[in-house]
């Protein structure tokens, strides 16, 4: 969710522009100012991702708001939303001085401009990371040659792992980056990658590589230090440090190893453990340590976490863009896609697929009479019903309002004809209350069509079940039609 800072003397402009970003499938938190006062309040307690600021609030020009943003929080992105081609035009000057942070945009255009936004304020943030971890080798490596070549190397392998890990969509390909990197970075040495895994919080081995790691069983949080200790782990020889339950049951014979936790907005994510030895004979004399240097490992265990924590943010406003809120069911943004993902399947094996398109009857009397709480709990008992009616392969969603839709894959129209009667009958059973009043029986009428019977596009096919519906409305409600 992002935290949205305001800057808008109207309220209703403040609301509309917050409304917007939510249709377009932003999450976000929104307060409004109009003073300075109040913007230097806000900004230190709410910490805002991104600040909207109108082009003519009367107490905060636009100057005043920047060089505030400036000096508060110079890496927050800014954007003035103008109104008219004369706050667009005075906004010139600003923009012409801003950096690169700061932008412009009409509220038709402020999704996509926000978006933008905090697509280039991540990468600045994740530049800034890596820039960092390369300052911190730099110092180390100052004023010997040698060392100066291994920093540069390091940097390019660092870098395209970061580009990597970027470019990822699954976390397989986090895994496979870093058994692949692992090696150009502490080479010589072996590492591995655990994710933790609740409830219980245990970790498990998801990417490896090198030698000397044995293949250890799955652990707890309580069996590495690094872990309880909330920092790096380092055991450079045995009886220096505490070791981890998780690298040897015998305390004397630890070998030099490192555990890394991977953190994000203070959630465990996993463990980054590594394993260093001497490295041939210009390691003979010195004494046992270890090896993989702790400033590079540091870095490569916040690329992973950021990466890791992005791919699970990104799963959670997928899922959120394709399920709806009230239900829990499919919306239909996802039915489109999976009609036609599933229509090119069924075309290519030469199978069926079906569809049933069901309504709730009189539901609008039922909002009239009880109000549209017992019209939403009418809503979820009906989709939770359908839940139990889907088999793995088949999808429930919501289409709109009291309309359902749901797609039956390898299914003829026969079969679906008689799971549409199991569900008619099963809702006829339903038996609901509201606030302690009982709800009239809940009725469905419902339309049937088949692939490629009654049509080979998506619209058609939805379009031969929504004729049947309607069929099964005008023959009196609560039956089944099929097309």
């Amino acid at each position: 969710m992002y935290k949205v800072l305001i800057v808008e003397d109207i309220e209703a402009v403040a609301d509309l522009q917050v409304l917007k970003l939510v249709r377009a499938g932003i999450v976000c938190e929104a307060r409004r100012v109009e003073t300075p006062e109040a913007f230097r309040r806000e900004v230190e307690r709410f910490s805002p991702d991104v600040i909207l600021c109108g082009a003519s609030v009367p107490q905060l020009s636009c100057r005043a708001a920047l060089a505030l943003a400036d000096s508060l929080c110079p890496e927050t992105a800014f954007i003035f939303v103008f109104k008219t081609g004369a706050e667009e035009s005075s906004l010139e000057a600003l923009l012409s001085e801003a950096g690169e942070r700061v932008r412009k945009t009409n509220p038709l255009n402020l999704p996509w401009t926000f978006e933008r936004a905090v697509r280039a304020t991540a990468d600045r943030r994740t530049e800034t990371v890596q820039d960092s971890a390369i300052a911190r080798l730099k110092r180390l490596c100052a004023g010997q040659a040698r060392e100066l070549e291994l920093l540069r190397s390091q940097h390019l392998v660092l870098g395209k792992f970061s580009r990597y890990l970027k470019a990822s969509q699954a976390p397989p390909e986090i895994y496979a980056a870093l058994e692949t990197f692992g090696p150009q970075l502490f080479p010589g040495g072996g590492g591995k990658l655990y994710l933790s895994h609740p409830p219980g919080k245990h970790l498990e081995a998801v990417a490896s590589w090198g030698d000397g790691i044995a293949d250890d069983l799955a652990f707890t949080i309580e069996d590495c230090w690094a872990l309880r200790l909330a920092r790096i782990h380092s055991v450079a020889s045995s009886g220096t440090e505490l070791a981890c339950g998780h690298v040897a049951q015998d305390q004397k014979a630890v070998p030099p190893y490192a555990c890394l936790p991977l953190f994000a907005q203070g959630e465990i994510l996993g463990l980054l453990h590594l394993r260093g030895v001497p490295q041939g004979p210009k390691s003979r004399d010195v004494s046992p340590s270890l090896q993989p240097d702790l400033d590079l490992a540091a870095a490569v265990a916040e690329e992973a976490s950021l990466a890791l924590r992005n791919l699970k943010v990104r799963e959670i406003l997928h899922e959120q863009s394709i399920r709806d809120p009230l239900t829990g069911l499919y919306n239909r943004r996802f039915l489109e896609e999976f009609l036609m993902r599933e229509l090119a399947r069924a075309d290519r094996k030469k199978q069926s697929l079906s569809v049933i398109t069901l309504d709730i009857d009189h539901f609008k009397q039922i909002n009239d009479t009880f109000g549209h709480g017992a019209g939403d709990i009418v809503l979820r008992r009906v989709a939770l019903l359908l839940q139990g009616y889907v088999r793995q392969s088949d999808i429930a969603c919501r289409a709109g309002g009291e309309e359902f839709v749901v797609l039956l894959p390898e299914a003829s129209a026969q079969i679906a004809a008689q799971r549409a009667e199991g569900i008619r009958s099963a809702v006829r059973e339903l038996k609901l209350k509201y606030e302690d009043r009982g709800l009239s029986a809940i009725t469905i009428s419902l339309g049937v069509a088949a692939f490629p019977e009654n049509g080979t596009t998506p619209d058609a096919l939805i379009r031969a079940a929504d004729r049947a519906l309607y069929d099964a409305k005008y023959g009196g409600r609560d039956r089944v039609a099929s097309a």
